[in-house]
C-alpha cells in the first residue's frame, strides 16, 4: 500500500486550487475584439496622461464584473463577482459608478425602476475599495487580501483586482531611492530600495491563488523613442514593472496548473497594454481675435470635448497587431467603440 501512495504524484494545494480555478470559465466579459482573449489570471496596463480616461475604462470593467449577469430570465451582462479597488490616486468616484451601473440597469428595466435600484444596490455590495497611502501599505493590503476574503466576503469570489494608480507614488518613492543611493549596498535589502518589488510580488501570488483579472493603470510620462504621429506609446517609468513585448510566449510563463507557487519576487506576466490618448484639440492660433476664438469654440471645440470620445490603442503580449478603440464617455454611460 506504501508503496502505491508513492506513485502517486504530488500537488500542493495552492496549486490544486489554482488548477480549478484556471480551467473555470473565463470570468470578466469584454466586447470582442478588444482583449477578446480575456482569461482568469490576465493582467492589463493602461497607460495614459492626465484626463486620459484610465479611471473610466476601468469603471467599465467593474461595472462587467460586480453587475448581476441573469435575474428573471433578464441577462444584464455581468458577472457578479467582487472587485477589489486600490484607489492610491483617491480617483476613484463610488458616487460616479453608482450613477453608471444605475443607468446600465435601468435600459434592462425601464418600466421597473425600483428593481434596477434594488440591483444596483445589491452589486455595490460587491465592491470593495481600499485607498492605501504608500506603496508598502499597498502591497501589506494585497498580502493580507486573501484573509479579508475569507473573513469579509466568503459569499463573493474575487473577479477583479485593480490598482489606480500604479504611479501615484513614484516621485515620492524615487526621492527616497536617490537618498538610499548613499547607503553602503551590502546594508541594504533590494526590495527596501524599491518597494515596488513587494507590490509585484503580492499581486503575482494573488494571480496564482485567487486568478482575478488585474488591471493596473499607470501615468504616461515620456514619450517612447518609437512614438510617432497618430501612434503614441509612452517609456515604462517604474523600475522592475512589468513590460509589454511584442516577442514574449505567453505559454512559457508560469503557469498556475503547472507550477508550484515561485519563489519571491515572482514575475507578473503583463498580458495586455492599454495606451489612452484624449482627441487632440489643436490650440487657439495667437492672431485669433476673441470674437473668432469664441465663434471657434461654439462651432467645434465644445462639440468635441462634450463628445468625450477617447482614443485607445491595445497591444497583446506575443502579438505584432495593434487594435484601435474609443472609449466613449457620457453622463449616463461609459462604453467601448471599435474602428
Amino acid at each position: 500500500m506504501a508503496s502505491l501512495l508513492n506513485e502517486i504524484p504530488r500537488e500542493s494545494l495552492q496549486n490544486l486550487l489554482s488548477s480549478v480555478r484556471a480551467y473555470a470559465p473565463p470570468h470578466i466579459s469584454a466586447p470582442a475584439p478588444l482583449l477578446s482573449s480575456l482569461s482568469r489570471g490576465n493582467v492589463i496596463e493602461v497607460q495614459g496622461p492626465a484626463s486620459s480616461g484610465k479611471t473610466h475604462l476601468l469603471y467599465h470593467f467593474v461595472l462587467l464584473c460586480i453587475a448581476p449577469s441573469r435575474q428573471m430570465s433578464i441577462d444584464f451582462g455581468g458577472n457578479g463577482l467582487a472587485a477589489v479597488i486600490y484607489d492610491t490616486d483617491a480617483s476613484f468616484d463610488v458616487a460616479r459608478l453608482h450613477q453608471l451601473l444605475l443607468a446600465r440597469l435601468s435600459l434592462f428595466l425601464p418600466h421597473n425602476i425600483e428593481m434596477a435600484r434594488r440591483l444596483t444596490e445589491e452589486s455595490l455590495h460587491r465592491l470593495h475599495v481600499f485607498r492605501p497611502t504608500s506603496l508598502l501599505q499597498l502591497a501589506t493590503s494585497l498580502l493580507h487580501l486573501p484573509s479579508y476574503h475569507k473573513v469579509s466576503i466568503p459569499e463573493h469570489e474575487i473577479g477583479l483586482i485593480a490598482v489606480d494608480s500604479m504611479s501615484s507614488f513614484y516621485w515620492t518613492d524615487r526621492f527616497i531611492a536617490e537618498q538610499m543611493r548613499n547607503v553602503p549596498q551590502r546594508e541594504l535589502e533590494p526590495s527596501s530600495v524599491n518597494p515596488l518589488q513587494h507590490v509585484l510580488t503580492a499581486l503575482g501570488r494573488l494571480r496564482l491563488s485567487h486568478a482575478p483579472f488585474i488591471i493596473l493603470t499607470n501615468w504616461g510620462l515620456n514619450l517612447a523613442s518609437q512614438s510617432s504621429g497618430p501612434v503614441t506609446f509612452y517609456k515604462q517609468h517604474s523600475h522592475s514593472f512589468p513590460v509589454h513585448s511584442e516577442n514574449l510566449d505567453t505559454s512559457a510563463l508560469p503557469s498556475s496548473i503547472t507550477d508550484d507557487l515561485p519563489p519571491t519576487p515572482m514575475p507578473l506576466p503583463l498580458t495586455h497594454h492599454v495606451t489612452l490618448f484624449p482627441v487632440s484639440i489643436p490650440p487657439f492660433a495667437p492672431e485669433i481675435s476673441l470674437g473668432d476664438a469664441i465663434q471657434q469654440e461654439v462651432d467645434y471645440r465644445r462639440s468635441m470635448v462634450q463628445k468625450g470620445e477617447i482614443t485607445g490603442l491595445v497591444r497583446t503580449t506575443g502579438r505584432h497587431e495593434i487594435t484601435r478603440l474609443t472609449l466613449c464617455i457620457t453622463p449616463e454611460n461609459v462604453h467601448i467603440r471599435h474602428s
